[in-house]
């Protein structure tokens, strides 16, 4: 009795904050969970007790050094709150692919994601963090005398033993799955670039690739796939339009998909770090290769993508940093359709498309599914207008590439038009909304090919595969193996069963 009388300030302040703890962070993990009944409750009722349990172990631990307790817990718990938002709102699974979003997406993107409730918990998770921070401070007992530290040490053991009978079990909630995550992010190895050999080469003359790259559109909203809206009313007019329903890729946050897409790294995990950029063996083929863009480079694939012989982004200092951004059709009046003469060409179109704020991404006359968004915050919007919202992208990007189209025909090229948007979006599935996160929603991005008169003159035996193959299964893979069979790479192996060119 003696030994609580003499510790209770320090008992009372570690009962506090495990509480607070468990309120702001690990309670998360445990909201969404389907508990069918009273079973389910007590099972994952002792499961939550546990984890606080081996929780008060660790934090004490943590607390002994006392300097840097004062100096990083607030931080720490911030970032945690951060994360414990999203699962909050949109039960999002905390793992390596959303550190490296929230990592390695630009800033000028992220801001998209700030709300009113958000901003509100982080400053209240700040706040909570400097009260307790301060009742830290007047702590007299918390040291390595206390008889706490022996049962936070049964604590840590309790979760190693919890671990090894079971993996996973606590490793999987926040806030141990954040450390788990950025663990792997730290430990992924870092992408290399390979220069191609000199004996590169093609045959082709006077070939124009246009490769847009879109951003979060997914096929099944697209009208021309058999969507129930109208989202694609002008593409469903041209001629020479042929749309790929089942592209696929586990791959859906930008950081990582667009590297894939922009090399030879399959979606498939193997051990290789090296890789060869697209345009690099096209630079040495002699094509004339340019980046047009309405994103900033992300540190994934910035190296790629100047390996481009120009490049060019949009407004610059307002895509960085500036709420208002350009809209995708400012790209247009930046591309130079010029023949140059008999060189071969492909130039890359990056679109911000249907990134979330999805009503930043079209202007006013597009607005024709309603009502749409009024908030950045999911939670006080419904299904209707976060959905209405994002076929009205998808109508603008109707516009634009029918616009991109017509600009195209003029051309006395043979001109090629691959559109391919680097992942696909969650759009309610599941209770989960935009990407990052696996879904099938997420996994299948849209994807079309649009080729010139010409073009269809002089290559039939290549329209008929294309043609044949648009009911095939392909994974995002197909796009580099795809150009580079269409170019006639000569010096460079490539795998023709990745290309939709090609006839099986």
């Amino acid at each position: 009795m003696e030994k609580i009388k003499k510790y209770k300030h320090e008992i009372g302040f570690h009962a506090l904050l495990n509480v607070i703890v468990a309120f702001f962070i690990s309670l998360s993990s445990y909201v969404h969970i389907p508990y069918g009944g009273f079973k389910g409750v007590f099972v994952y009722t002792i499961h939550f007790l546990v984890l606080q349990f081996t929780l008060f172990g660790f934090l004490y631990v943590y607390s002994l050094f006392k300097t840097f307790f004062r100096l990083t817990f607030p931080i720490l718990f911030t970032i945690l709150s951060a994360l414990a938002f999203w699962v909050y709102t949109q039960d999002i699974t905390v793992e390596s692919s959303i550190i490296q979003a929230i990592l390695e997406t630009n800033f000028d993107i992220a801001m998209d994601t700030l709300s009113f409730p958000f901003g509100f918990y982080l400053i209240s998770a700040f706040v909570v963090s400097l009260f307790l921070i301060k009742k830290f401070q007047k702590l007299k007992q918390n040291n390595v005398k206390s008889p706490l530290l022996i049962i936070a040490t049964i604590a840590i053991l309790f979760y190693f033993i919890a671990e090894h009978y079971r993996f996973g079990v606590l490793k999987r909630k926040l806030p141990y799955n954040s450390f788990v995550a950025v663990k792997k992010y730290l430990e992924k190895p870092k992408m290399q670039l390979i220069t191609p050999e000199d004996n590169v080469s093609t045959d082709k003359e006077n070939l124009n690739i246009i490769f847009v790259l879109g951003e979060s559109v997914r096929a099944d909203h697209i009208s021309i796939n058999g969507y129930y809206r109208e989202t694609t009313p002008l593409l469903s007019e041209q001629n020479n339009i042929v749309s790929f329903k089942k592209i696929f890729t586990p791959l859906t946050y930008t950081a990582e998909s667009v590297p894939q897409i922009l090399t030879n790294k399959s979606i498939i995990n193997n051990s290789k770090t090296s890789f060869y950029s697209l345009y690099s063996i096209l630079n040495k083929a002699n094509f004339q290769t340019e980046w047009l863009g309405n994103q900033t480079l992300e540190k994934s694939y910035e190296a790629i993508v100047k390996t481009n012989k120009k490049v060019t982004i949009i407004d610059p200092f307002h895509s960085v940093l500036s709420f208002k951004k350009k809209k995708d059709l400012a790209l247009l009046d930046k591309f130079n359709l010029n023949n140059l003469n008999n060189k071969n060409r492909i130039s890359t179109i990056h679109m911000i498309g249907s990134h979330w704020y999805y009503n930043n991404k079209y202007t006013k006359e597009f607005e024709k599914f309603t009502p749409i968004t009024n908030s950045k915050y999911v939670g006080a919007l419904s299904k209707e207008q976060l959905i209405n919202s994002y076929d009205n992208t998808i109508l603008y990007l109707d516009y634009f590439l029918n616009s991109l189209i017509e600009k195209l025909k003029k051309s006395s090229k043979e001109t090629l038009l691959i559109y391919l948007s680097d992942h696909g979006e969650i759009l309610g599935e599941n209770g989960q909304w935009f990407h990052a996160q696996q879904n099938t929603a997420s996994e299948n991005p849209a994807m079309l090919v649009w080729y010139s008169e010409n073009f269809k003159i002089n290559n039939p035996e290549i329209i008929k595969n294309i043609l044949n193959n648009q009911h095939q299964k392909f994974s995002t893979d197909f796009l580099f193996h795809s150009i580079l069979d269409i170019s006639n790479i000569k010096g460079f192996e490539i795998n023709k069963r990745q290309s939709i060119f090609s006839k099986f």
